[in-house]
C-alpha cells in the first residue's frame, strides 16, 4: 500500500512540477536566443511550445543538453568548468591527442587531432621533444580536425612568430578582436600546415589567421567552411544551450563561413604529408648542389638499387658505408643492405619491402673516396615511386 501511495504521489508531482519547470526552461532559452544568437534570426521564436520548436529554427550547430546530457557533456571533457566558446563539438581528451616523430631532413612532424583543453602543454612537450631530436622545420597536420576550444586556437597561433592578432569575430554586439596567447617555445618561421575538406572551426581559425597574415604556407585543399562559434549557456533547470553567438574571420577580414579557406600549396588528398616532406629535403639538397637524376616510377617493392660510378672507388667494408641513403617521404632514412658488386657499383636493397605506391629517394653524398684518391664532388638524388599494387 505504501509503494502505492508513493508511485501515485510521486506521478502527480511529476504532473505538477513538469509543465511549469518546462515553461521557465522555455523562456530561459529564448530570452539567449533572443540576445545573442547570430544568423538568420528565427521567424517564430515566441510562438515556440516548446525548447525542440526553438532549437529547430536555429542553425545545425545549436543544441540543447539536458540536465543528464550537460553533466554527461562536463564529464567527458578534460575541465568540469565549462568552456566560454567552443568552435565545434570538442573531442574527449586522450594521451593521443597529439602525436610527432621526425622526418628525414630535420624536418619534425606534428598531428593535433582536436583542439582540447589541454593543448598547449601538449604542443610545448611534443615541440620540445621534436626540437631535441634536432627538428629545425616543422610540418603541423590540421587534416581532419573538426574543432574545439577557441582558446586553445589562441594557444596555438602563440607559437607562430609572425602572428599579431588571432581573428575577428562578429557578433549581435558588434566586431571582436581574437588575442594570441603568446608561447615562449616558438614553431619555425616558416612551418607548414596541413589542411583537407575535414578540417573545421577552430583548425579554419588558425589557417585563416596564417594566411592573412603571412605567418605560414597552408598546404593540402580547401577547408570545410565552418566559420561559426557557439557558446555555452548554463540553464536554471541543470542543463545548457550549445548556441552560435558569432562567425569568425581572419585578422584582416577574410571570410570562412561557407566559403573555406584556400591554401597556399594545393596538394592531392592523401598526398599532402609525403608532398611537402618531398618538397623540402629536394629543396634542402638542391641549395647544397645535388644533382637530380631522374628515376623510374612503379618499381617492384623489392627492388634492388645499383648505384654506378663513372671510375674505380674505394667503398671500403660495405657494411660501414654511410654516404648513401634510401629516403622514405613522410618518414626518415630507412634501413637497407649494401654490398659492392664490383669496384665501381654499389648495390643496395632495402632490409623491408617496400610500401605500395609510395615515394622514395635515393640519395647519394658527396665525398666518397675514389681509388685514385679524389673524392665525389656533387652529391646526387634520385626519387622513385613504388608500384601501386602487388604483382
Amino acid at each position: 500500500m505504501k509503494q502505492t501511495l508513493f508511485a501515485l504521489v510521486a506521478v502527480f508531482a511529476w504532473l505538477y512540477v513538469t509543465p511549469a519547470t518546462e515553461a521557465a526552461t522555455l523562456d530561459e532559452v529564448k530570452e539567449i536566443v533572443e540576445l545573442y544568437y547570430y544568423g538568420e534570426q528565427p521567424t517564430n521564436l515566441h510562438k515556440a511550445r516548446n525548447v525542440t520548436e526553438v532549437v529547430r529554427q536555429l542553425d545545425e550547430y545549436s543544441v540543447y543538453m539536458t540536465p543528464a546530457e550537460y553533466t554527461d557533456y562536463l564529464n567527458q571533457y578534460a575541465s568540469a568548468k565549462a568552456p566560454a566558446q567552443v568552435a565545434a563539438v570538442a573531442a574527449p581528451y586522450n594521451l593521443d591527442n597529439v602525436q610527432s616523430h621526425m622526418m628525414y631532413g630535420n624536418v619534425g612532424y606534428l598531428k593535433i587531432k582536436t583542439f582540447s583543453a589541454h593543448l598547449l602543454d601538449d604542443i610545448n612537450n611534443h615541440w620540445s621533444q621534436l626540437k631535441s631530436q634536432g627538428a629545425e622545420k616543422l610540418v603541423l597536420d590540421l587534416r581532419f580536425n573538426g574543432g574545439g576550444y577557441v582558446e586553445s586556437a589562441e594557444q596555438l597561433l602563440g607559437f607562430f612568430p609572425k602572428v599579431k592578432e588571432a581573428y575577428q569575430l562578429q557578433t549581435r554586439e558588434g566586431t571582436q578582436v581574437g588575442k594570441v596567447i603568446p608561447a615562449k617555445n616558438k614553431f619555425p618561421a616558416d612551418t607548414y600546415v596541413l589542411v583537407n575538406r575535414y578540417s573545421a572551426s577552430a583548425s579554419e581559425i588558425v589557417a585563416v589567421s596564417l594566411k592573412d597574415q603571412s605567418a605560414a604556407n597552408v598546404v593540402g585543399e580547401t577547408t570545410k567552411g565552418k566559420g561559426s562559434v557557439q557558446s555555452l549557456f548554463e540553464l536554471e533547470n541543470g542543463g545548457a544551450l550549445k548556441l552560435t553567438t558569432g562567425h569568425y574571420t581572419g585578422p584582416k577580414g577574410t571570410p570562412v563561413q561557407h566559403k573555406g579557406v584556400n591554401p597556399n600549396i594545393s596538394m592531392k588528398p592523401g598526398t599532402e604529408q609525403s608532398g611537402m616532406h618531398k618538397r623540402l629535403v629536394t629543396s634542402d639538397l638542391i641549395s647544397q648542389g645535388y644533382k637530380f637524376i631522374k628515376g623510374p616510377t612503379g618499381v617492384p617493392q623489392s627492388k634492388v638499387f645499383n648505384v654506378e660510378f663513372t671510375q674505380k672507388m674505394n667503398f671500403g667494408p660495405a657494411k660501414d658505408f654511410n654516404k648513401m641513403e634510401l629516403v622514405k617521404f613522410g618518414s626518415v632514412s630507412i634501413q637497407t643492405a649494401k654490398k659492392a658488386s664490383n669496384d665501381k657499383t654499389m648495390m643496395i636493397q632495402p632490409a623491408k619491402p617496400m610500401a605500395l605506391g609510395a615515394e622514395y629517394m635515393l640519395v647519394v653524398h658527396p665525398g666518397i673516396k675514389g681509388a685514385n684518391g679524389l673524392n665525389v664532388v656533387n652529391g646526387t638524388y634520385t626519387p622513385y615511386t613504388v608500384q601501386a599494387r602487388a604483382k
